[in-house]
């Protein structure tokens, strides 16, 4: 019975990341104000990458690597799998806010995939942001922002979710970007 079970679950593991088919989009962000390019130079590369899901309502599997001129490249994939992840994201939200976009504003949140090469991070240090939140305002500019943390949710005695609040001090880089 225990066998039938590890099975089973291996099948459901394999399900949430076997290809699916899918679409990737690769795009070169030009530096959009002078601390950017202190930062990380001139540009970087994005590659942004959707996996549709294998098991019918599922949500997609969205990985996002930025890339450096030099090689050096950091890899993520979307928050959108846990309540705590969609929770943050909401407009407006603790992550919103943590980026200080202004109103009801939406944006991404990426977490850093382990042992994808990010051992060589050009930006928040040499082991790279523990996870990014992205937004990309309607002029096309791009805003990163590297957390060196994850949001932290709680739950509070009436049963709702809130976020912890987060340190000033565990961000550790605002990029801004336009396509370019």
């Amino acid at each position: 019975m225990r066998t039938l079970i590890f099975i089973a679950a291996g099948f459901a593991l394999a399900a949430c990341t076997a290809p699916g088919g899918g679409t990737m989009t690769t795009a070169s962000l030009a530096a959009a104000d002078a601390a950017t390019s202190l930062a990380v130079g001139e540009s970087v590369s994005e590659e942004l990458s959707t996996q549709s899901p294998v098991v019918e309502g599922a949500d997609p599997v969205v990985s996002l690597a930025l890339r450096h001129a030099d090689g050096r490249r950091l890899s993520f994939q979307q928050g959108n799998h846990t309540n705590d992840d969609l929770f943050v994201q909401q407009p407006g939200g603790a992550l919103a806010q943590i980026m200080g976009l202004p109103g009801e504003e939406s944006p991404e949140l990426y977490h850093s995939v382990s042992g994808e090469g990010n051992e060589g991070a050009f930006f928040c240090g040499p082991a790279g942001p523990a996870a990014i939140g992205r937004y990309q305002a309607a002029d096309g500019t791009i805003l990163i922002v590297g957390l060196r943390q994850p949001i932290q949710v709680e739950t509070r005695p009436d049963g709702q979710p809130e976020a912890v609040p987060y340190s000033p001090d565990q961000v550790c880089a605002r990029l801004r970007f336009r396509r370019g």
